[in-house]
């Protein structure tokens, strides 16, 4: 992950950078039937990385876990079942 500044909308537009990154790697060596999770922060970037992923997996979700707090803004993106 890549460090936090502090500054929301540049914290997530770097960590949006990384996702789109991860993604395109992803994309590149999962075998059919595998499975996609990056970590991310709102913000409303996340628009094109969420098409990508809807075009190339069964499905795709927003998942904030249990733990993390009701005012944090971290969530994550999981692509289940890489169509290939």
């Amino acid at each position: 992950a890549a460090p936090t500044t502090g500054h929301r909308r540049t914290d997530h537009l770097r960590t949006m950078h990384l996702c789109e990154v991860a993604a395109d790697f992803a994309l590149h060596v999962l075998k059919p039937g595998g499975h996609f999770l990056a970590k991310t922060f709102q913000g409303g970037a996340e628009n094109e990385l969420l098409s990508l992923l809807k075009q190339n997996f069964r499905s795709v979700h927003h998942v904030k876990p249990p733990a993390s707090r009701d005012e944090s803004v971290e969530l994550y993106l999981l692509a289940k079942e890489f169509k290939g």
